[in-house]
């Protein structure tokens, strides 16, 4: 089986581990088969969508209904990413 992604935006490193024990737990997965990519902690690495089964997003402080300006830069920046990632997501029906 191709490993999962969970793509996380908690910055506060508690609930960020608890949320990804909490996906182990209720999706089965072993560590190796579900990978953890913090977006808030740095740009998101490249994704190569061949080499997953699917992608799982978790919970996070961030409100997309926010107006741009008054979202920090690091939510400007995830949210962008997110954008990009998607645009393939939907082009490939992944």
């Amino acid at each position: 089986m191709k490993p999962f992604l969970l793509l996380a935006t908690r910055a506060d490193d508690i609930p960020a581990d608890e949320e990804y024990a909490l996906f182990l737990r209720f999706t089965g997965l072993d560590e190796k088969d579900l990978i953890r990519v913090r977006m808030e902690a740095g740009p998101l690495p490249r994704i190569d969508l061949d080499e997953l089964s699917g992608i799982f997003v978790g919970g996070g402080p961030f409100n997309a209904s926010d107006p741009w300006e008054k979202k920090s830069a690091v939510q400007q920046r995830v949210e962008a990413e997110f954008q990009d990632l998607l645009d393939e997501v939907v082009a490939r029906d992944f």
